[in-house]
């Protein structure tokens, strides 16, 4: 099964979202009451895989930053030298698209499309991103398959501190696809 079997598009008002199901009740919850309010609102963009009229996949997308507002120096230190700015270039804030949310019906599960949905969530917003974008950003559920999902897709953790936490800090540096 692969992605390009399915319809892309952005999140319209008259898209049926009822009968998706990614076993996930608060992803489910966000998809399906409160995904078209924040798309109206603009707090976050969703775009949708779907097979006819049933949403296979989703994903929800804001812009955001990455800064050193709160963060230890030896943290923001570590983040410069892992995507390798050069002194003279590195700044207090990245531009950054942030996963809000995502998911794939359960019906889906179990066929690499999260893999390929996290590759294009990557690919598309390097090139068709209009601002400038340098890490895509995520609060993964710090559950073993959400985080193994990630990593696999190299995104790496920002802080050791929240080990313990409901979410862990990711990120992917997008100039890793050029």
């Amino acid at each position: 099964m692969d992605l390009s079997d399915f319809s892309f598009s952005i999140l319209n008002n008259n898209d049926t979202l009822e009968g998706f199901d990614c076993q996930d009740s608060e992803i489910n919850d966000f998809f399906l009451e409160d995904s078209k309010n924040f798309q109206n609102e603009k707090i976050t963009n969703t775009y949708l895989f779907k097979e006819q009229q049933k949403v296979v996949a989703f994903f929800s997308i804001s812009n955001d930053c990455l800064n050193d507002l709160g963060y230890e120096n030896s943290i923001w230190n570590k983040l410069h030298r892992k995507i390798k700015l050069p002194n003279e270039k590195r700044i207090r804030q990245y531009p950054a698209v942030k996963i809000a949310r995502l998911g794939i019906d359960k019906n889906y599960k179990g066929n690499g499309l999260s893999h390929q949905l996290l590759d294009f969530i990557k690919g598309w917003t390097f090139i068709e991103h209009k601002p400038a974008c340098r890490l895509l950003i995520l609060d993964a559920y710090n559950k073993s398959i959400q985080l193994a999902t990630y990593q696999k897709n190299d995104f790496i953790f920002l802080l050791d501190s929240d080990k313990e936490e409901k979410h862990r800090f990711m990120y992917f540096d997008l100039m890793r696809l050029e």
